[in-house]
């Protein structure tokens, strides 16, 4: 028993470990500002001293969800910086200079294939996983002059960058080979750029730019990745698109006197039942497709992606059919309907969106198949002595039958006594068997 309780701990401890590669399927790596490299954090090990350090707010836990599903998209929180808190940094970047984010995936699948740039990829860390979907950057005002306690959940977001689907462009022949060998092949089949196949081509790294006449002061910086691959389906919660976004906190310096424009709370930024939500990667083939959520700011500088100019006008045109405000009145009340789907969903999400692993089974079958059979044995032992050592009932002839009288003759008593002792011995006998 004991043995059988240290092998299913181990069972349980190795399971453990892998959770992170079931649930998540990437995050923010890093970034680059000013010329300085600040690390993302550790999501598996809380204990890295880089975590202390960082300017990048926490994802989510490794344990749970990575991304949001139009369930989520009605929620503040979520929809912000996927509810993280505050990190402990904030790092200057300079007005009018450009930041570069770097992701990392949580497989290894697209590691050194054709097309995903030229990385050098540390020890396991790996390039982002999905080819089609969306790009885009928005930007918030840390109201309270700290974006270290600034709550994400009440910020208003301004779009700065949007990579869509470039129509003038397409994927390169080496991604879209790579990309063939997945359960997601790339669409559309002929020309057209998805955001996040450039995206991968670039080494899974984005290149925003900070607006040049932007007013000094602490700012969050959410990057957004939308992947399109599995689209929604009719009364099935855990499809449709996956939005990973995370935040930054950042201290513009040297910028002017720009304030931004009034923005949108996170939970508005997308309709749970709009366009995009509802888009088909694979039946539409890239036809029709418009950006969702708010236009670009016309006073943001260009992102310095070739697909951006394009997408602004798109999504300046999409922004009334796909923004959630058009579609939530009362966004306390879908917040919490939403909380609420979630909640009852989060499971169906973690196991149907990622794969699955399969752990080392330690059964205890042995030792309850040994337990039972030496309960049956003891049981069936218990019942045979029982049987022998039992008093047998006095069949009713014996009852009435007349007593036999006892031998007076010596040679037939010693007769008597020697039948008892045969019997007794015969009946220990019985008794061994």
């Amino acid at each position: 028993m004991i043995r059988t309780n240290v092998l299913l701990s181990a069972a349980a401890l190795f399971g453990s470990c892998f959770l992170p590669l079931a649930n998540a399927h990437g995050q923010i790596k890093g970034v680059l500002a000013n010329g300085v490299y600040n690390d993302g954090p550790n999501i598996y090990y809380s204990g890295d001293s880089k975590n202390a350090a960082t300017a990048v707010r926490v994802m989510y836990q490794a344990s749970g969800p990575s991304y949001n599903l139009p369930t989520d998209f009605t929620d503040d929180s979520k929809m912000a910086c996927e509810g993280a808190s505050g990190a402990p940094k904030t790092i200057q970047v300079t007005a009018g200079s450009d930041i570069r984010i770097d992701w990392v995936g949580a497989t290894s699948e697209l590691l050194n294939k054709p097309g995903t740039g030229n990385v050098n990829w540390a020890s396991g860390e790996f390039p982002w996983v999905h080819a089609m979907g969306t790009v885009a950057t928005y930007i918030a005002p840390c109201t309270n002059g700290d974006c270290t306690s600034f709550d994400a959940s009440q910020a208003s977001w301004v779009k700065l960058q949007m990579d869509g689907l470039d129509m003038s462009q397409s994927i390169s022949n080496d991604l879209r080979n790579t990309m063939a060998g997945k359960p997601e092949p790339y669409y559309p089949t002929g020309a057209g750029l998805w955001g996040m196949a450039k995206f991968v081509q670039d080494g899974s790294q984005a290149t925003v730019t900070i607006p040049s006449g932007l007013k000094n002061g602490q700012y969050l910086v959410r990057h957004e990745l939308m992947a399109v691959h599995n689209p929604l389906k009719d009364g099935d919660s855990t499809t449709g698109p996956q939005v990973y976004n995370g935040c930054i906190q950042f201290e513009v310096i040297g910028g002017g006197e720009v304030e931004l424009p009034e923005g949108t709370k996170a939970g508005s930024l997308y309709a749970p039942d709009g366009d995009f939500a509802k888009y088909n990667v694979y039946s539409d083939n890239g036809a029709g497709f418009t950006n969702p959520g708010p236009a670009v700011w016309n006073g943001a500088s260009s992102s310095g992606s070739s697909s951006s100019s394009s997408s602004s006008s798109s999504s300046s045109s999409s922004s009334s059919s796909d923004s959630g405000s058009s579609a939530s009145a009362d966004s306390s009340s879908a917040d919490s309907a939403s909380a609420t789907a979630t909640a009852a969903t989060s499971s169906a999400d973690a196991s149907a969106a990622t794969p699955t692993y399969a752990y080392p089974s330690f059964s205890s079958s042995s030792s309850s198949s040994s337990s039972s059979s030496s309960s049956s044995s003891s049981s069936s032992n218990s019942s045979s002595s029982s049987g022998h050592c039992k008093r047998r009932k006095r069949s009713p002839s014996a009852a009435d039958a007349p007593a036999k009288r006892r031998p007076t003759n010596p040679l037939q008593m010693t007769r008597r006594n020697l039948n008892k002792a045969l019997h007794a011995r015969r009946h220990s006998s019985s008794l061994l068997h």
